[in-house]
């Protein structure tokens, strides 16, 4: 059986810049690798509903009180859950939009052929880590 090919999307900073603003919009079959912690499913799934967004969502599995939450443990929690998708679940990543250099690095790490599209801004005033 050939493994399915989709991409792979960041949150806040790809899709997300605030209510007023509209990203990056995944296809059908894409999935959505957040940094958001499991915490933040409910008002996640609301925005990206609330956008005709209905794809799957991998959570971060750390609490954002959690000592050890950060951008590298966000990026280290992407390339591993990445890691998952294509070992576990039969998928083949084209793509993975990120825009966030410190997450883009720590997934380099474990994925160094895999092509990140990487968005950047003239300025962080929409975009929170």
């Amino acid at each position: 059986m050939s493994k399915v090919l989709v991409n792979t999307f960041d949150i806040d900073g790809v899709i997300y810049f605030g209510e007023e603003h509209y990203g990056v919009r995944p296809c059908d079959m894409d999935i959505i690798v957040t940094g958001r912690s499991f915490e933040q499913r409910e008002e996640t799934e609301k925005m990206l509903e609330s956008r005709g967004i209905y794809n799957r969502v991998m959570y971060n599995p750390l609490k954002r009180s959690d000592p050890a939450y950060s951008r590298e443990a966000s990026g280290k929690h992407k390339a591993e859950t990445i890691q998952e998708l294509e070992n576990l679940h039969d998928y083949k990543i084209g793509m993975h939009f990120e825009d966030d250099p410190i997450q883009i690095a720590e997934i380099k790490k474990l994925h160094p052929n895999l092509n990140i599209i990487h968005l950047v801004r003239e300025s962080e005033e929409h975009v929170k880590y």
